[in-house]
């Protein structure tokens, strides 16, 4: 009896590992559609995190199934950076969500959205809000003397 419990329970681990890997793509592919409606300013281009390829910049729970406890899963994060000597305004941030076709989704948050340098080496406009059933948030940034970044990142609705 023992051994048909355990192969009971081995079997119903594997069935909820498998349910939880086609929950976690269908997951992934969702915000995969969210990021691609992103409209990313004309000259900015694509890069790369910790050796993943560019368009599928996804992460999951490593080796538990999404809904663990250890981290928020998918998550999703693409960064691209912009031509040298291109010149950013707030009014490009507004663009960008309103291209994005975000206008009241994505909010821009006032306190963290200052374009021009003054005491700091680094300036930043940041947008928080909810797309779809994510979390989602976009920083336009830059390094005095670097090239623009554009991050857009989205984790589950917490």
């Amino acid at each position: 009896m023992p051994l048909i419990l355990s192969g009971a329970t081995v079997l119903l681990i594997s069935a909820f590992v498998v349910a939880s890997g086609f929950l976690e793509a269908a997951r992934t592919n969702e915000m995969l559609r969210a990021a691609d409606d992103l409209a990313v300013p004309e000259g900015f281009k694509l890069g790369t995190l910790q050796g993943r390829t560019a368009e599928r910049i996804v992460q999951a729970a490593a080796f538990l199934p999404c809904g663990a406890v250890t981290a928020p899963c998918p998550s999703l994060h693409r960064q691209w950076s912009g031509p040298e000597s291109q010149g950013m305004t707030r009014a490009d941030v507004e663009r960008i969500i309103r291209d994005s076709g975000w206008h009241g989704k994505l909010v821009i948050n006032e306190e963290n959205c200052e374009l021009r340098y003054t005491n700091s080496s680094w300036i930043t406009c940041e947008a928080r809000g909810k797309l779809k059933d994510f979390d989602a948030q976009m920083r336009l940034s830059q390094i005095r003397g670097d090239v623009w970044w554009l991050s857009f990142m989205l984790d589950p609705e917490r």
